[in-house]
């Protein structure tokens, strides 16, 4: 089932920036949220775990989509997740881009 979404334009869409020391944090029990924070569920494109990051809500909204350098420092690979599901503490993210991944396929529920 496909979720319609406001359409975006590069000078509305929301990003959150994290690092892979955000989402290698994920079994410690997260603080105290406040009113504008919420739990964003990373799903993964490979076999695992999803991640869970802190996200912050911008003026009510959660952001439209994560971004994650990693990698080598000289040429780092981004993994991008688009919003799926906002759950009010829960938001949910599906995998939109990696791009040191090859050969996999996504498909939508």
């Amino acid at each position: 089932m496909s979720r319609s979404y406001p359409q975006m334009t590069e000078a509305t869409l929301l990003l959150g920036n994290i690092s892979a020391e955000h989402v290698s944090q994920q079994h410690v029990t997260p603080p105290t949220l406040n009113d504008d924070e919420y739990i964003a569920t990373l799903s993964t494109s490979s076999p695992g775990a999803p991640g869970y990051v802190v996200g912050r809500r911008v003026q009510g909204k959660a952001y439209d989509r994560i971004v994650m350098n990693y990698g080598p420092a000289d040429k780092p690979w981004q993994r991008t997740w688009q919003l799926d599901a906002d759950r009010g503490a829960r938001v949910n993210y599906q995998i939109l881009d990696d791009t040191s991944s090859t050969g996999f396929a996504t498909a939508e529920r």
